[in-house]
């Protein structure tokens, strides 16, 4: 397990007591990381205390265009778009109204 960062007292603040479900919480003087339920009357510990390194490295993300590439061969689409930006679609046409 690798710290990445020295645990911090003010990081971990508990919205509720894990005992008893009560909202009324107050820091005590147990220690930096020590919380006392009013309800209860039970005083506990929250702490940060690091995160592992992954076993092994989420590969890295497709940029948008790739993942609508693959996306449109997944579904059979045999003319794939090749530019940035291209939607497929053609120029709306502009209709003339006749006047009468």
């Amino acid at each position: 397990m690798a710290f990445r960062r020295k645990p911090n007292p003010n990081r971990n603040h508990p919205t509720h007591c894990p005992y008893c479900g009560g909202m009324d919480l107050f820091p005590d003087e147990e220690g930096d990381f020590a919380w006392k339920c009013e309800e209860c009357l039970r005083i506990f510990s929250v702490m940060f205390h690091g995160q592992d390194d992954p076993e092994h490295a989420p590969a890295p993300a497709l940029s948008t265009e790739q993942a609508l590439q693959n996306s449109l061969r997944r579904h059979g689409h045999d003319a794939v778009l090749k530019k940035t930006g291209d939607t497929g679609a053609t120029p709306a046409k502009e209709h003339e109204v006749e006047e009468q």
